[in-house]
């Protein structure tokens, strides 16, 4: 059945960018399916189309496949996530293209105490895992929070309270909280987690996003591995099945569907397709020329979507010097340049490595620093003021700014704003021939790779119910 918005799509336009296409003395190559984006959803997508027989092509505009999943061997032969990382039981789909690709799960380091920085100037208060480091009263407060929120977690699939979209994260948080302490440690555990500030996005938007991962426990037990062999021979293993049908470095500069279905002209080429995916952040709907074929409202929410900040720095320590010390690596410091940090050192114990996270404010604050040898140093500054003058320098480290890259504009997941809901309760649903995938789509596990893993199984079941 047509879709409600194929009107929009219609008309003579089509045949006309065809021409101009021909005009440029182009070759038109047609397939059944094009697929705008080699990240984990846009890969796994093609993979499951050309299992079924469709025939199909994956634009991607960088030099790589993976997208926001990229791990690069260093060269003292160390491999670090530069981008998404970490896994639990929980998420089933990723879990089985682990064992598919035969990658080893390395648990992370729970071992010592984790340090909490209420403020950046607060001296540091220390927990066992599975501890909250508050006070007695703040821990009960927090426990009454999470309760809280889980009810309403249970009624985000029935009426929904017009507020919950219309007032902010923080403000629901503070009117839940009866102490100043709790409402501090969980709105900086939470912005590290959706990489916005919780005054930019809705009640509504956290309330959504704790449903798609099981609740604030499931949240927290998201980390529970890493890969030794980095993420990316994830991406490296679905690209090898596409073979040819990945192209490279061909970024989807206009993007025109219409009754048959839909043109993408890159730099170079035109793609012809009965059907087409779109599995990039929206952020980049724009560039490609695909807002004015959405429907009005979906373009407002869309041009209002916060892109995640993020900055990921990782040190690589000629030994673990913090297990020294009785601590497990983990940190989390609101408001400092760097607000969390973790342990993913290397099973063999014959190295440290310590991921440094910059999101939301912390991201845009080191995001200044446009050098990445002088936001390491930035970085460890920051590390040697609350750890002590003794912080080795690192033997490797890397720091990459997802918001300063063209082609992702922000990590890890991009957000609704204000009112984002209410105004497209149905965005990312099917648009004539158009389909879209991505974290930011998925409707479990948003905004992990089990959830763009989530978002291709969702997309390509709706091409082939279409074809």
């Amino acid at each position: 059945m047509p879709s409600a918005y194929t009107c929009q799509l219609t008309g003579t336009t089509g045949s006309r960018f065809i021409e101009r296409a021909e005009a440029l003395g182009t070759n038109m190559s047609t397939v059944d399916v094009i697929v705008i984006g080699a990240g984990l959803a846009g890969l796994s997508a093609a993979r499951r189309l050309k299992e079924r027989g469709a025939s199909v092509t994956v634009l991607e505009a960088g030099p790589r496949v993976g997208g926001r999943v990229y791990s690069e061997r260093l060269r003292t032969g160390h491999v670090v996530d530069h981008g998404a990382q970490f896994l639990s039981d929980g998420h089933k789909r990723l879990s089985a293209l682990v064992d598919e690709v035969g990658l080893t799960r390395v648990a992370r380091a729970t071992t010592g105490r984790h340090a909490y920085f209420s403020s950046p100037a607060a001296k540091p208060t220390l927990a066992e895992d599975g501890e909250l480091p508050l006070s007695f009263w703040a821990k009960l407060d927090a426990l009454q929070l999470d309760w809280r929120i889980g009810r309403h977690q249970k009624r985000a699939g029935q009426a929904k309270r017009a507020s919950w979209d219309t007032h902010s994260a923080a403000q629901y948080l503070r009117e839940l909280a009866f102490t100043d302490e709790a409402y501090r440690f969980l709105a900086g555990l939470l912005e590290g987690e959706l990489c916005a500030p919780i005054d930019t996005v809705s009640a509504r938007e956290l309330i959504e996003q704790a449903v798609s991962v099981g609740g604030l426990q499931g949240e927290a037990d998201s980390a529970q591995w890493f890969l030794a062999e980095g993420t990316g021979p994830l991406a490296d293993h679905l690209a090898s099945v596409l073979g040819a049908s990945v192209m490279l470095n061909a970024p989807a500069t206009r993007v025109h569907p219409d009754a048959d279905g839909v043109t993408v002209e890159t730099a170079h080429t035109s793609y012809r397709a009965r059907h087409l995916i779109v599995t990039v952040p929206p952020q980049l709907y724009r560039a490609m020329g695909i807002l004015p074929h959405l429907p009005e409202k979906w373009q407002r929410v869309i041009a209002g979507y916060q892109p995640g900040s993020v900055i990921k720095t990782v040190l690589v320590f000629e030994r673990a010097w913090w297990r020294e010390m009785g601590l497990s690596g983990s940190l989390l410091s609101p408001g400092a340049i760097c607000n969390a940090v973790a342990d993913t050192s290397p099973p063999d114990g014959r190295t440290g490595t310590l991921v440094l996270f910059s999101t939301s404010a912390s991201g845009r604050r080191l995001g200044q620093t446009t050098r990445e040898a002088e936001r390491i140093e930035k970085v460890l500054e920051w590390l040697r003021s609350v750890a002590g003058p003794h912080v080795p320098s690192p033997i490797a480290a890397r720091s990459i700014d997802w918001n300063a890259n063209p082609w992702y504009l922000g990590g890890y997941a991009s957000r609704r704003g204000l009112g984002g809901w209410t105004d497209a309760p149905d965005l990312f649903a099917r648009v004539g021939n158009v389909h879209f995938a991505g974290t930011e789509t998925a409707t479990a596990w948003r905004s992990f790779m089990e959830g763009a893993l989530q978002s291709a199984e969702r997309a390509v079941d709706a091409v082939l119910a279409a074809r």
